[in-house]
């Protein structure tokens, strides 16, 4: 009687053994899951973002917008170059002359006259202010937009870098606690030839950050590359 109660107490405590272990796996399964699918919402307002960016210095003389909630502003409300109108060249009698293009147009021997049409319809955004909040995740978390000065080595000068991006601890807020803090774990392994997705971003000033992002402000090459391209 004793042996057949000890062995349904082991074969119990074996079900339950391998019920955990599949529990797990599909726990496991589930984060991925769902790991994926708030990425690709991220990623996707992230290339919406980049897109707005892009827009922007090209209206605004190659200078990028600095601010998250300025930019969300400008393609609500402002205007973004549709096209050039360019007719008439300088002959080369006048560039002998020495004549420029910009006194040319002032003079009215050529045209050169820019289109403008409303930001929000040159990007095709149908909901501007959605833009500014990251789309799973923490209720009410915005996108971060950074820019300054570099050195590109490349260029051999100074120029504009720009980064946009959302963070890991806000996308994924909700999803089990001790599965985030072991991805950010793997994340701090595999980052260091920073080619992987969510690279880590450590610096002097806050440490430690793990996301999804376009641009980088320390590499002026970067040209607004996303880092899961």
């Amino acid at each position: 009687m004793i042996k057949k109660i000890v062995i349904s107490v082991l074969v119990l405590l074996a079900l339950g053994l391998a019920g955990a272990c599949v529990e797990c796996i599909y726990a496991d399964i589930r984060f991925d899951d769902e790991k994926k699918a708030r990425e690709q919402l991220v990623i996707d307002r992230l290339l919406q973002l980049r897109d707005a960016e892009e827009e922007f210095k090209k209206s605004h003389r190659g200078y990028f917008c600095g601010d998250i909630d300025s930019l969300i502003d400008w393609v609500r409300d402002g205007k973004a170059i549709d096209r050039i109108i360019k007719e008439g060249e300088l002959t080369d009698d006048q560039l002998e002359a020495g004549l420029t293009e910009a006194e040319a147009v002032a003079q009215g021997l050529i045209v050169r006259d820019t289109v403008w049409k409303a930001a929000v319809v040159k990007l095709d955004i149908d909901n501007a202010d959605s833009l500014l909040y990251i789309p799973a995740g923490k209720a009410g978390a915005k996108y971060q937009l950074r820019k300054k000065e570099a050195f590109n080595l490349k260029s051999n000068e100074f120029e504009q870098v720009c980064e946009i991006r959302a963070s890991l601890d806000d996308y994924l807020d909700g999803l089990s606690a001790k599965r985030i803090k072991n991805l950010k774990s793997d994340l701090k392994k595999r980052s260091k030839n920073r080619a992987d997705l969510m690279l880590d971003n450590a610096d002097q000033t806050e440490g430690e950050w793990y996301g999804l992002r376009v641009g980088d402000l320390e590499d002026p090459q970067n040209k607004l590359a996303g880092n899961w391209e």
